[in-house]
């Protein structure tokens, strides 16, 4: 069975896979990292609300033979409730 490397990229951060994993073919580690992402996507995006994962599925030679990306976009307009002037207590 060939040998394939997922490697995991969050924003500028890349975590590469120095071990590798015995796969039947390109698809079958193509789906698992497919099936990886939105595990890593879980967390709470930071500040503007948007983040950017990929994987990376190399063969053993280490070139790059697919790349996924999971897009997280969790932008929100301002909050009304935080223009309107605070009730004083009596």
């Amino acid at each position: 069975m060939p040998r394939y490397f997922i490697d995991f990229e969050d924003g500028g951060t890349r975590l590469n896979d120095d071990d590798g994993q015995d796969f039947a073919d390109l698809q079958a580690a193509r789906d698992a990292a497919i099936g990886a992402l939105p595990d890593v996507g879980r967390e709470v995006p930071p500040g503007d609300g948007r983040r950017l994962f990929m994987a990376h599925v190399r063969g053993e030679d280490g070139q790059t033979l697919c790349t996924i990306r999971l897009e997280l976009d969790a932008r929100c307009r301002p909050d009304p409730a935080a223009a309107l002037p605070e009730k004083r207590e009596r």
